[in-house]
Order: C-alpha cells, then sequence, then structure tokens
C-alpha cells in the first residue's frame, strides 16, 4: 500500500512538470498569464500539425513551466486574414516573447521580430539573438605609403575628385 501511494504521488508530481496544453487564444493566454506574474518565455519547439495549423512549446522563464499552443501558419493566416497576428512562423526555436510596455527596449543582444498589442499600452514582443558576424572587422589589409619597401607607385590620378556638385575643383 505505501508503495502504491509513493508511485501515484510520484506520478502526480511528474504530470504536474510536463507541458500544460493552452487550448484558448495565444494572446489572451499571454495577458492572463502577465495577470498571474508570468512575462518571459522562451520558444523551445516549433512541432508541424498540418498544413494550416503548428504546435509551439514555450517555456516560461519565471515559473519555469511548459505550455503548449496551437497556431496557425501565416499562409493560412494571411489566406482566410484571421484577426490574430501571431503564426507558428514568429515563434522559432530559440526565439524569446516578452510581455512588456510599448517603450520596451529589448538588450542590446536581441533584436524586435514583431510585436502583438495585448491591450492598451502593453505589448507582447518576439525577439531573437542577435548574430555577430564572423569577421570580427579590419579586413587585413596593410596600407603602405608609396616609397616604404621599394614600391613606387604613381597615385596621381587614383584619388583625384570628380568636378561636380560635391566639392570637386
Amino acid at each position: 500500500m505505501r508503495a502504491y501511494f509513493l508511485v501515484s504521488l510520484l506520478l502526480f508530481l511528474l504530470s504536474c512538470r510536463g507541458v500544460k496544453e493552452v487550448k484558448k487564444n495565444a494572446l489572451e493566454f499571454f495577458l492572463e498569464n502577465y495577470d498571474k506574474g508570468v512575462y518571459r518565455y522562451l520558444v523551445l519547439e516549433t512541432k508541424p500539425n498540418d498544413e494550416k495549423s503548428c504546435k509551439v512549446v514555450l517555456k516560461d522563464l519565471i515559473k519555469e513551466q511548459k505550455y503548449e499552443l496551437t497556431l496557425y501558419t501565416l499562409y493560412y493566416v494571411e489566406r482566410f486574414e484571421l484577426t490574430t497576428n501571431l503564426h507558428c512562423e514568429l515563434f522559432s526555436k530559440g526565439r524569446l516573447v516578452e510581455v512588456a510596455g510599448e517603450r520596451f527596449t529589448p538588450p542590446s543582444n536581441l533584436r524586435i521580430v514583431k510585436n502583438a498589442q495585448l491591450r492598451e499600452g502593453l505589448y507582447l514582443w518576439i525577439l531573437e539573438r542577435v548574430r555577430k558576424s564572423s569577421g570580427g572587422g579590419g579586413g587585413g589589409i596593410i596600407f603602405l605609403p608609396w616609397g616604404w619597401g621599394g614600391i613606387d607607385y604613381d597615385y596621381r590620378d587614383r584619388y583625384r575628385t570628380v568636378p561636380g556638385r560635391y566639392g570637386g575643383k
């Protein structure tokens, strides 16, 4: 009897930490969670459901609960002109979602992909990380003025300013 109780308690605790399926509109879901103090999410994965919808798994970064939303694809949204402006393609894996005011400014390593109004002065912001360029700068060009190293090059016409409206002679 004691083992049965412990096993059922363990299964209950594991089911509580699982993914909660959200049946309501995505904008209503975010607004309702904001009122509960949850306002920051991470997109864990996006799974295609059929040609018109997908399942998006979000993890809230405040209480660490996982949610599964059903959203329409961009093709379906554009075709039928639904009232929602959220669609599957916005929720790529690794993107961040935050509920904040209209003057929200993301940190410098994030850029805004889209926003949607939840209510007066409150928006849902979809953000992604900014990828740094791989070059590192400079380009590896070394400039030596003429006369160095035995190189005598005629620069006479190379940097000539063409006469005209931008300050030429």
